[in-house]
């Protein structure tokens, strides 16, 4: 009976419901507030160079009271660090506190050099511009590691073996390593600190070049064939690699569902933008809050590989599968990483081999399951990571979701790693959204082929970054100028059509113009024209064909090599192993064939071609590729030129190494000007652009310049196939491409 007694009790207790909170309490002086449709949360905006305080949140607590009840809300001013000590030097002005706009100038004493800039501005994210302004005499082993602003440092010598340390002024909180060491290599262990208030955020920008070029180091040290620099990781994404991907995304209450969503909307983002990359990662997806859900793991073969299948299975997964939410246990969901790992070293001879990046999307509010960076420490010895070894194997970024975020944990969990940043504090989820949005530059692989600026974007303004394998060519001959186009293979050859040469054309007539479409533009002499072996205008004549484009190929071999940059980068042809990358078709013995079939499939093919329109504009057109039953259609017109109406069979004259483009039906196509000769027709995939054909010659011109007007209903185009000239391809440009049978 006493035990049926307490079992009701107990039952009435659960049931009984919550004392409501009162909500005209929660107003804020100078601000605006939300309180959440359960009446549970409020939620505190204030305009740009305030902040709310006490905090940017209040909950409603069992006992009916908000916390932080006794403190009334109001906005306040931001204010950023103020300097406690500076080594080597002078700053100024001295001032009790630093508001939005403030200015801070450094000098430094004779024999010192400065690093940094001389003057910082106080911005409306709590942080100083720029970088630690530090002063340095050069008689340390390793350089001064500097004194953030807001903290105090322990420790002047800065031999091999030296350490020194950092604390914060009071209220501030302390990002990256309090305690550094002079390592032998004569650089710092660890990462930089910086010191920052509650309300100090990382702007998306900031985040998009410190995650992005730090996220790219690791895809590159992933690379099994890859030379070590020990002195510093570069900046350069390479082809090939192993790597596992870690996403862990917070579901807990303290989040909420809104910004959970917006996560699962960033890891998709995150994916989409690494599969344009020349590797395959595998992914492994779970979210977490009293417990842990797994999206998709390690052991999963068949998905963890393919972009597409992970990001459906994100989609898929729905916030309320976690029940109440109550606890935050961010230990389960690094200790499931740890498990995966476990398992995966039984099953995978190269393990080891492996990089391992681990991104955390959490408030870092724990309630459960003890302290997370236990398990950090964990994960790093079974990868047998330890001071100085293997720190490129394991990275660990962790991102704060949410207004209301712990500091501490974040920091605690994160990779510390010298001139690199892990630790990410956003202004709110939609800036960290929009930060993952900008987090992959493509720009940071220049040697990968087919790849471009996302040129949906609308600060993308260089037409170059949007198309950086075009190239204009300038042919000066001693009684006329030529214009065509072309597009960058190699480092040392232009791609473009034969026909753009006479047959005595001399290398010094031709310029090659490539990069940015402005007066600082960069241009190359040309060392050879080669021009594929069975062009010959006149080779068919016999059949009453006055001008034969058959294999209306050339490559034009440069004097001096190209940089590859943000704005000159090479576009990828089929039948090589860059394209295999593209088409992701690595695990697929990739062949010749097999990009045809891939890329030319169906009797219409999407496909696209850059023009100009007005002075150095580029842009892009989209046309089909007519095959199969369109095809024919290509041929009629093709025989009402006049220059073919002897021939007897249209088919000499459009032969199957041609790609027809054009017409007006099912849409119109617009049509190729003169000035587009040479220039490549194109087939994007995904993020990726494969060149497919040559612009070679069409049955109408109705251009006037390069304004086109409507396009007649017998107007074709006609692109001489790069996969039938891609034997002589890899005769020419032998080694620079690694190419397919």
């Amino acid at each position: 009976m006493m035990l049926l007694l307490l079992l009701v009790s107990l039952a009435m207790s659960i049931a009984a419901p919550i004392e409501e909170c009162n909500r005209d309490t929660v107003a804020i002086v100078g601000g605006t507030y939300k309180v959440s449709e359960d009446g549970e949360k409020v939620e505190y905006s204030c305009p740009k160079g305030k902040y709310p305080f006490p905090s940017a949140t209040r909950e409603c607590e069992t006992n009916g009271k908000w916390t932080n009840e006794k403190q009334k809300a109001i906005c306040k001013a931001i204010e950023c660090p103020k300097p406690v000590m500076f080594e080597g030097g002078e700053y100024e002005p001295h001032k009790p506190k630093y508001f939005v706009g403030d200015e801070l100038y450094f000098e430094c004493w004779g024999g010192f050099k400065m690093f940094g800039l001389e003057k910082r501005t106080c911005q409306e994210n709590g942080k100083w511009s720029g970088e630690t302004t530090i002063c340095d005499d050069g008689e340390g082993h390793c350089p001064s590691p500097g004194i953030p602003i807001g903290a105090s440092k322990v420790g002047t010598i800065y031999r091999v073996g030296s350490n020194v340390s950092y604390d914060c002024q009071n209220g501030l909180k302390m990002f990256g390593s309090k305690t550094r060491e002079c390592k032998e290599n004569k650089r710092w262990s660890g990462s930089e600190s910086s010191c920052r208030n509650s309300y100090t955020y990382d702007s998306p920008k900031e985040v998009a070049e410190v995650f992005g070029s730090s996220l790219s180091e690791t895809i590159e040290s992933s690379d099994p064939d890859r030379v070590e620099d020990k002195s510093v990781r570069r900046l350069q994404v390479r082809t090939g690699g192993l790597m596992n991907i870690f996403i862990i995304i917070d579901a807990s209450k303290s989040v909420g569902e809104k910004n959970f969503k917006t996560a699962k909307n960033i890891a998709e983002t995150f994916i989409e933008k690494v599969s344009s990359f020349d590797f395959t990662p595998r992914y492994s997806v779970l979210t977490y809050a009293s417990k842990i859900k797994r999206i998709v793991t390690l052991s999963e073969s068949e998905i963890n590989t393919q972009a597409e299948k992970v990001i459906e299975a994100i989609q898929k997964f729905k916030y309320s599968v976690h029940g109440d939410k109550q606890g935050t246990n961010t230990r389960a969901a690094l200790q499931e990483v740890y498990n995966q790992l476990s398992l995966d070293n039984l099953r995978n001879e190269k393990f080891l081999e492996h990089s391992n990046i681990i991104i955390l999307m959490t408030d870092g509010k724990h309630n459960m399951g003890g302290d997370p960076s236990v398990e950090v420490k964990k994960i790093r010895e079974f990868l047998d990571i330890k001071k100085d070894k293997r720190e490129d194997k394991l990275d660990i970024y962790v991102f704060g979701l949410g207004d209301d975020i712990s500091q501490d944990e974040l920091n605690d969990i994160a990779s510390k790693k010298d001139r690199e940043k892990h630790v990410f504090q956003m202004e709110n989820v939609d800036a960290l959204k929009k930060a993952f949005d900008e987090i992959i530059d493509e720009t940071s692989a220049f040697e990968m082929c087919g790849l471009s600026r996302d040129h949906s974007k609308k600060e993308t303004k260089d037409d170059n970054e949007k198309y950086p394998w075009i190239v204009k060519l300038l042919i000066t001959r001693p009684t006329e100028v030529e214009n065509c186009k072309g597009s960058i293979v190699t480092k040392n050859f232009i791609l473009t059509a034969a026909h753009c040469f006479h047959l005595d054309d001399q290398p010094h007539f031709v310029t090659v113009e490539l990069g940015p479409s402005d007066s600082a533009k960069v241009t190359r002499k040309v060392q050879n024209i080669h021009r594929h072996p069975k062009y010959d205008p006149n080779g068919k004549k016999e059949k009453n064909i006055k001008k034969s484009f058959e294999y209306d190929l050339a490559l034009i071999e440069l004097s001096q090599k190209i940089d590859f940059s943000p704005t000159v980068r090479p576009i990828c042809l089929p039948c090589t192993s860059g394209t295999s990358w593209a088409l992701k078709q690595r695990d697929m013995a990739p062949s010749c064939k097999k990009h045809e079939n891939f890329l030319l499939s169906g009797d219409l093919v999407k496909a696209l071609f850059i023009t100009e329109e007005g002075r150095n504009a580029l842009v892009q057109m989209n046309v089909q590729i007519k095959q199969g039953k369109w095809r024919q259609g290509c041929l009629k017109d093709a025989e009402k030129v006049e220059d073919f109406k002897d021939v007897v069979d249209i088919k000499d004259v459009v032969t199957d190494n041609f790609l027809c483009t054009g017409g007006v039906d099912p849409e119109v196509d617009p049509q190729t000007c003169k000035g587009d000769s040479g220039g490549p027709l194109i087939i994007q995939h995904n993020k990726r652009y494969i060149q497919v054909g040559v612009i070679s010659w069409g049955t109408v011109n109705s251009c006037k310049g390069y304004t086109r007007n409507q396009v007649p209903a017998a107007s074709r185009d006609f692109h001489a196939g790069i996969i039938p000239g891609m034997e002589w391809i890899k005769e020419i440009i032998q080694d620079e491409l690694i190419y397919l049978n």
